[in-house]
Formats: C-alpha cells, sequence, structure tokens
C-alpha cells in the first residue's frame, strides 16, 4: 500500500440515537403485555450498538407482544442512582433489560442477579464476571465489520485509492481505523494491488463536506458517522459509498451509491429472550455466552443489492473472513 495519511480535526461529537423503523409484522407464538426495557445514555456515541437494539426491542413488541421501552440515563449518573432507575423500571414493568454501556450493563447484571424473575440481554464489553443464569451475553465486534469493510472498500476501487471518514468520538475509533487498513492492507495483499487509504477525521458536517469536495468523485469512501455527516455525504456527488450502522435492507430510503455497510444483527438474540421471558425460562443451564460477533453474524458486511459484488470479490472476502475467524481461534 502506497501511504495512509491522517487529517485529524479535534472536537468530539456526540450522536443522539436515532430512532428506529417497524419491521414487517410476524407471527407471533404468543403473547404479553410484559415490558423489555433498553436501558442506554442519553447521549448515545454514534456508531454503538443502542440503535440496532432499538429497532431489534420494536421486533419484539411486534411478534410477542411486549410493551418497549427506552430508558434514559444520565451520563451524571452513580451506580447507585442507576440501581434505584432500574428498580424504578422493575416496578413500572419491566421484566427485560437490554444494555450495551459498560457501566449500565454492569448494573444490569448485578440487579438481574438480585431478581430471579427477569430476564437481561447484555451486549458487548468483556463475559460478566459469575454471570447470573438469568443474564445472557452477546459480544459486539464492530472492528472486524470495519476490517471486511476496508477490504471490500479496496476491491470496489476502480481509482487504486480509497477514502475513510470518521467522525471524532465514533465507537471504538482507533479500533475502526487500524482495522479498516488491515482490510485495505489485506486485500492489497490478495489482490496483488497497491491501493492508497487516505483516513479523514471529522468533527462536524462542514469538515466532512470539505474532504468529500477534494477528492475525484469516483473514489470510493467509507463513511463510519453520525446523521448530520451523512445528510452532506448523500448531497456530495460521491459516486460509490460504504457505510456503518445504517440499518441497510431494514429502513425504506436506501441511496444506491451505499454498495455495503457494516451492521449488527442481535435480533436472533434480542427475540430469543424474549421467547425464555414469556416462556418463564428466566435461567439458562449453562449460562448463554456468545463470544464471537462475527462467527454468529452479529457483525456483518450487508450488500446493498445482490449485485453489490462480483463472484471473483465474494470469494475473496469470503476467504478474508475465514482468515479473520481463524486469527480469533489461533
Amino acid at each position: 500500500m502506497k501511504s495512509i495519511k491522517v487529517v485529524v480535526s479535534a472536537i468530539l461529537i456526540l450522536s443522539s440515537l436515532t430512532a428506529c423503523s417497524t419491521s414487517k409484522s410476524e407471527g407471533p407464538t404468543h403473547k404479553a403485555r410484559a415490558s423489555a426495557c433498553l436501558i442506554a445514555p442519553e447521549a448515545s456515541v454514534a456508531g454503538s450498538a443502542q440503535q440496532e437494539l432499538a429497532y431489534d426491542l420494536v421486533q419484539a413488541k411486534v411478534i410477542y407482544g411486549l410493551n418497549a421501552k427506552e430508558v434514559k440515563v444520565s451520563s451524571a449518573s452513580t451506580d447507585t442512582s442507576i440501581d434505584n432507575l432500574l428498580f424504578n423500571s422493575l416496578k413500572a414493568g419491566c421484566v427485560y433489560f437490554i444494555s450495551a454501556d459498560s457501566q449500565i450493563s454492569n448494573r444490569v447484571v448485578k440487579f438481574a442477579g438480585n431478581h430471579k424473575y427477569i430476564v437481561a440481554l447484555v451486549v458487548g464489553g468483556t463475559v460478566p464476571l459469575n454471570q447470573p443464569a438469568n443474564v445472557r451475553w452477546v459480544a459486539d465486534d464492530l472492528a472486524s465489520g470495519a476490517a471486511l469493510a476496508g477490504f471490500a472498500a479496496a476491491a470496489k476501487s476502480t481509482t487504486e485509492n480509497v477514502e475513510l471518514i470518521i467522525q471524532n468520538g465514533y465507537f471504538q475509533e482507533t479500533k475502526v481505523i487500524n482495522a479498516f487498513t488491515a482490510g485495505v492492507k489485506a486485500f492489497n495483499e490478495a489482490a496483488s494491488k497497491n491501493v492508497d487509504l487516505t483516513v479523514s477525521k471529522v468533527s462536524t458536517s462542514v469538515q466532512a463536506k470539505a474532504v468529500l469536495d477534494a477528492h475525484n468523485e469516483k473514489v470510493v469512501v467509507a463513511v463510519f458517522a453520525g446523521k448530520a455527516i451523512w445528510k452532506v455525504v448523500k448531497e456530495s456527488q460521491t459516486q460509490v459509498l460504504i457505510g456503518s450502522n445504517l440499518q441497510l435492507g431494514n429502513t425504506a430510503e436506501v441511496d444506491s451509491r451505499i454498495f455495503a455497510s457494516v451492521e449488527r444483527n442481535f435480533s436472533v438474540a434480542v427475540l430469543e429472550t424474549a421467547s425464555d421471558l414469556l416462556d418463564k425460562k428466566f435461567n439458562l443451564d449453562p449460562v448463554f455466552i456468545e463470544t464471537d460477533a462475527l462467527a454468529n453474524g452479529f457483525i456483518e458486511l450487508r450488500p446493498g443489492s445482490d449485485t453489490a459484488f462480483d463472484g471473483a470479490t465474494l470469494d475473496l472476502l469470503n476467504a478474508y473472513k475465514s482468515q479473520l475467524l481463524a486469527l480469533k481461534t489461533s
């Protein structure tokens, strides 16, 4: 690879949790009016798992008849205040707690351990110490998705140039940059190419627009950012885009220029936990732990259409995914 240029901007931007859309209704096996509650920070970080979990919670509402709530936690909250919030939520009907924030998740795990007739699903972070039997834990692995995105972006390039635009403060920002860079490098080695990568860190939509205006519109641009920056991206002349956390395939609006997006897929875990709750299978033996998000499909590079990649590129992508999986087990 020729070179990697990093343009740094100083301001940290936090993005609000995006409202989720309702999926197609499926036939429920049983209904209930208990509540499933996503316990989330008031200021959600762009790229975190909250948006996908909110969408999955709507599915649980549609399929199982659960009430779906989002309970916001102030950034100034202490462990004690979070505990009080969880207890008040339980009194208000929450019997299924979901969290993807480390501090909140720690309190949810402890709270679930003290209330055996509820269930909790915790996403990301580390496996809870002495995990209670009524807590389910699944890994989050945005970095593996970013690696696949870097590989795919390089494969899609016709100019031997790829631009990565990432918002300052994006979820696991450094890991995303390193993984995306590794993906581009892996493609160059696999295909004997010399695709060049430029990384631009931006804090505002104005900065993002300046980056987009400065390069050839045919350059493949990968964007890991919140809604405000994506609005500018969609207004740009860029012809080939790859995204992240766009709920590609789950929303009606799909920009035809977006050929793929890094997406989380926790719906199976969310719905299975809801089913366990309604079947009164609060406690599992052994406890539910899924440590490999990539192998279990919790993170994926989702194509925008069936023709997004040709057969040769798909073969290379699948081979690279196998390499990533092998590294996790070695």
